[in-house]
């Protein structure tokens, strides 16, 4: 258990900061705030700031590349992201 009380699941390494996940994803943590709820970037809020799980960010980033793959075969796109 953390000092806050909070279990955390998963190892403390699986977790990053704003700040962390957006050098993660290459992007400032301004892009991150602002794009995180338009984008479905998946987050959890804790204790006030938001913490990103490096699995579900590698899921995201995946899911996003087929669907940018998608469209440029020529299907419609629903979502593009280039990061």
């Amino acid at each position: 258990m953390h000092s806050s009380g909070l279990i955390m699941a998963g190892s403390s390494d699986s977790w990053m900061s704003v700040r962390e996940a957006a050098q993660y994803l290459g992007k400032s943590a301004h892009w991150l705030y602002q794009n995180r709820e338009r984008l479905g970037i998946p987050a959890a809020a804790i204790g006030g700031t938001y913490r990103f799980e490096k699995s579900q960010l590698d899921r995201w980033i995946s899911d996003i590349s087929r669907v940018n793959q998608f469209g440029r075969n020529g299907n419609k796109t629903f979502l593009k992201v280039t990061l």
